[in-house]
């Protein structure tokens, strides 16, 4: 629309100015907001390109996926259950003694090779399971305090009734802690071997109770119904005493070097168990 001034020419109305204008100003805002858009999608879709590698990191720590990191059973009955291990321990020792033929002796010690497997692993263990892991960890009261890997399995031995020098024991080698309870006869040692292989060569050796020495880390290893189990102090999380399959075990996993030690298998541990006998600990000479 144009106004007409009094020499004839015409203007615009203050309306059509405004409007045009306005559309000079979206037509400079148009170009800046689509450059906007662009770049901000740009942005993202390197974003969302770097995500994978960092989800997928292999340095990451995994979560362990315990069967068991929480305690089965009341802590207020520990002392119970120890006592009762050692009634056992006691009554078997007392018909060993009083058996006469080889034969006896050999039904008893198998019966006593039992009694251990089943008070490491079903009736003592299942007190420490979610106890926290330090480094320097010493507690002697599952689920109070924090114990290292050494101390946990040299405190359930103790606790199970073997004569053992708890602090010394657990301050060694892992390697060292295997060869004070049985012998290079009752001993294997694996190099690079991967997992699955090393699990496959626990279930051919046979059921029963083993101590594993790793580069860094030491615990048990327990063979039953077709199933390994690797329960130590976990230094990975959840940080604690753990029960899990020995196949997904992230620690085992690392390790370079594993030495097996079968405790089950050595009759004269159990003998020396039944009798009380002391366990010396063996230590690096210099």
């Amino acid at each position: 629309m144009t106004v007409e001034n009094g020499d004839g020419s015409g203007v615009l109305s203050p309306w059509l100015t405004w409007q045009m204008k306005l559309r000079r100003q979206i037509i400079l805002i148009i170009p800046l907001v689509a450059f906007a858009i662009l770049a901000l999608a740009i942005i993202l879709s390197r974003t969302d390109s770097v995500r994978p590698a960092e989800q997928t990191n292999p340095a990451q720590p995994s979560i362990t996926r315990a069967i068991q990191d929480r305690p089965t059973v009341d802590p207020r009955n520990y002392n119970a259950t120890l006592s009762k291990v050692e009634h056992e321990r006691v009554a078997l020792r007392s018909r060993y003694q009083r058996a006469t033929t080889i034969s006896e002796k050999q039904l008893v010690i198998d019966e006593a090779r039992a009694s251990l497997l089943r008070a490491v692993s079903d009736e003592v263990s299942p007190f420490w399971y979610g106890t926290k892991w330090d480094f320097y960890g010493t507690t002697e009261t599952p689920g109070r305090g924090q114990i290292a890997c050494g101390y946990f399995v040299s405190t359930v031995l103790r606790d199970a009734g073997l004569n053992v020098q708890r602090s010394r024991l657990a301050q060694q080698a892992s390697e060292n802690i295997i060869l004070s309870l049985t012998t290079n006869d009752h001993t294997k040692r694996f190099r690079n071997a991967p997992l699955n292989s090393f699990v496959e060569s626990v279930k051919n050796w046979g059921t029963g109770l083993y101590i594993v020495g790793l580069d860094i880390h030491v615990g048990f290893i327990l063979n039953v119904a077709g199933e390994v189990y690797f329960i130590h102090s976990s230094y990975v999380d959840p940080y604690c005493v753990v029960k899990e399959r020995a196949v997904e075990s992230q620690i085992l996993t690392a390790s370079r070097y594993r030495v097996l030690g079968k405790l089950s298998e050595d009759d004269d541990l159990i003998v020396r168990w039944l009798k009380g006998e002391l366990f010396t600990t063996r230590v690096n000479r210099n």
